[in-house]
């Protein structure tokens, strides 16, 4: 059986107090005829409360951490949302810029209002997205991916360079 620091720090105490309360019942009790049971309450309960005031110590450590590391999430959670929202801001073309990206196979019009949405508006803009980035885009969205997600790039850089034909034959084989 495994324990943790915590268990194993109660069991050494206990075991301490349960020692010293058998030296004194086999050393005193006999020889007085005094009982010796309320000292041995009295040992356990000091060893309660040392163990409680070890614990208190031990939670306020891993609370610091814990208020650090939330911090520390938080702070980087504001810092993605600022670029996020300064790249709408300065990426967001008029629409007669925006390429009708429900060309590519496997992007519906909901799927385009979320890339548009996410800053790609053009052909060159979706092939250079790479597959994490879209998965992150549409799962963001709470959408689930589009079908054939892992040809997309390759159909909008062939839709970039205005190979048109060569986008027909690359759908015609997917």
């Amino acid at each position: 059986m495994k324990l943790n620091k915590n268990a194993k720090d109660l069991t050494a105490t206990m075991a301490l107090v349960g020692a010293i309360v058998l030296a004194l019942n086999a050393v005193i009790a006999p020889e007085s005829g005094r009982d010796m049971f309320p000292w041995s309450l009295g040992l356990l309960a000091v060893a309660i409360l040392f163990w409680i005031w070890l614990r208190r110590d031990a939670a306020a450590e891993g609370s610091a951490e814990a208020v650090q590391a939330a911090q520390d999430a938080a702070d980087e959670a504001e810092a993605l949302a600022k670029r996020r929202e300064v790249r709408r801001e300065t990426e967001q073309p008029d629409a007669s810029e925006s390429d009708d990206l429900t060309k590519i196979k496997g992007i519906a019009a909901g799927y385009q209002r979320i890339l548009n949405e996410a800053g790609i508006h053009s052909y060159a803009a979706l092939a250079g997205a790479s597959i994490d980035d879209l998965r992150a885009i549409f799962s963001e969205a709470g959408r689930a991916a589009p079908a054939g997600l892992e040809t997309i790039p390759r159909q909008a850089e062939l839709a970039a360079k205005d190979d048109w034909e060569g986008l027909r034959a690359f759908q015609e084989g997917i």
